[in-house]
């Protein structure tokens, strides 16, 4: 991948809680660039209520962290093998919470990445529940002036 380019962003993630599965996706455009070893996306999604949603996903090898702003800022940190605690604002609020990344799968090759994450989230020290969520980027052709 090219140390900065625009991709065509698709984040799906599976969700596991209460007997119940709920899958979400997104397809965006993301700004993309890598400094250092450390890969950043920045990219925007709207909420069911209509809001704007900012977010910066950024990936180290072992490491990766999602920052949402614009319906109260949430950031999530993820590191394979431990657990982080972590601030999440749903629609009814901010909620105290753990999560615990069980895999981080990063691949990248010439005009693809490819992030697996698998987490669950812990509140109270009871499981809310676990997620699978697979970030895909490929590079957007260059537009010409």
């Amino acid at each position: 991948m090219k140390n900065k380019s625009k991709l065509l962003l698709t984040v799906r993630g599976v969700q596991r809680g209460f007997g119940q599965e709920e899958v979400s996706e997104i397809t965006t455009s993301a700004d993309y660039f890598i400094k250092d070893g450390t890969h950043y996306l920045f990219y925007s999604e709207k909420t069911e209520e209509g809001r704007t949603l900012k977010n910066r996903l950024t990936i180290t090898p072992d490491v990766v962290e999602l920052k949402k702003s614009g319906g109260g800022d949430s950031l999530l940190r993820f590191r394979e093998g431990h657990s982080e605690p972590c601030v999440y604002h749903s629609p009814a609020g901010p909620m105290q919470m753990v999560s615990d990344t069980k895999r981080i799968h990063l691949h990248t090759k010439e005009e693809k990445l490819h992030l697996t994450l698998e987490y669950s989230f812990y509140m109270s020290g009871m499981l809310v529940s676990e997620y699978h969520l697979t970030v895909e980027g490929k590079t957007l052709p260059e537009e010409s002036e």
